[in-house]
């Protein structure tokens, strides 16, 4: 029992943090984590297929730096970097790819110019104009956290040196923010013009990819105009923990705080093409989402953790949506 406040008041004391939208949105290096990371994530999908992922991670100098940058267009394929863009820049730049902030906190515009490749590597000019707009304030998930829950799970663990290092991997500042995306994609001498769903993250702390066992993070937008986002984490050093939010049409926000787990979801396939997840919020609430990959994009985290980046189409409570399904799991314990 002694544990169990222990624990939830180490609980209370992480999750309690409020920081300004303003320091939010800047980049976070923090050397003095044991693995430092800011990472940040940009998803647009539309009901014709369409995708558009990018990613930056900066970690330099102890660790280099992660990219992604791909997209999808229906009838023509997959196409994306196979190198770095190049060197890190002031702000949210590593080389040809810039993420420039229009308003704190709602607005963004994501740059490239430059040579991507196709499945077949054949190398293609590409030059990306894209504006992400938010349609609600950005939700932090310290609040969205099930505090108990999170502290009977560090409490049912032996507490070792080690584990205690580990733990901080779980004390990152994390917000996310759907929206919309709309702009521009130049392939060789065409231009398509997008207006998709978007989704964006920004975490910032210690990140330590080897550590992490399994995990799904699911979010879209449904027709009814509901805005959800779902996630549940295994590390090799902790149980599962739960976090998210739905909002509503009205702008009202739930959080989520329990989830299917990743066992169900994954029991016939590692990575299921099509899957019924039941999320429950702290109002009480029951959801039921259905989702389908429709594709997706692949990575490889510190040569250890894969990340699949579905395409997703879903039934939130029965109403049609679009979105992004991601599953991750350490590739020393789980096989395709």
């Amino acid at each position: 029992m002694l544990k169990k406040i222990f624990a939830r008041q180490m609980v209370k004391r992480t999750k309690g943090r409020r920081f300004s939208i303003h320091y939010l949105e800047e980049k976070h290096v923090d050397q003095s984590q044991p693995y430092p990371n800011d990472s940040s994530y940009f998803y647009g999908g539309d009901k014709n297929g369409n995708a558009f992922i990018t990613r930056m991670a900066f970690r330099s100098p102890k660790r280099a730096n992660e990219y992604w940058f791909d997209f999808f267009i229906k009838d023509y394929g997959f196409f994306g970097l196979t190198s770095s863009p190049g060197e890190e820049g002031p702000g949210f730049q590593q080389g040809l790819l810039r993420w420039e902030p229009i308003e704190t906190g709602k607005i963004w515009r994501i740059t490239f110019e430059g040579t991507v490749n196709d499945k077949q590597e054949k190398a293609h000019y590409c030059k990306v104009n894209m504006v992400f707009t938010g349609d609600h304030p950005v939700y932090d998930f310290a609040k969205s956290s099930d505090h108990r829950a999170i502290a009977d799970a560090i409490a049912s663990e032996k507490w070792t040196r080690a584990f205690f290092h580990h733990m901080k991997d779980t004390h990152q500042v994390h917000y996310e923010q759907t929206g919309t995306f709309k702009g521009t994609i130049v392939l060789d001498e065409k231009t398509f013009a997008l207006q998709m769903m978007a989704s964006r993250d920004h975490s910032f702390g210690s990140r330590n990819w080897h550590t992490w066992d399994r995990h799904y993070w699911i979010t879209g937008v449904s027709d009814a105009g509901v805005h959800w986002t779902v996630t549940t984490i295994k590390w090799q050093f902790l149980g599962r923990l739960t976090a998210g939010f739905i909002t509503l049409a009205d702008g009202s926000t739930d959080a989520i705080v329990d989830c299917t787990d990743l066992d169900t979801v994954s029991r016939e396939k590692l990575l299921p093409n099509h899957g019924v997840i039941e999320i429950k919020t702290r109002n009480g609430k029951t959801h039921i989402m259905e989702f389908w990959r429709n594709g997706e994009f692949q990575y490889l985290h510190d040569g250890k953790y894969r990340m699949h980046e579905g395409i997703g189409t879903y039934k939130f409570d029965g109403v049609d949506g679009i979105g992004m399904v991601e599953f991750g799991f350490h590739a020393d314990k789980y096989k395709e």
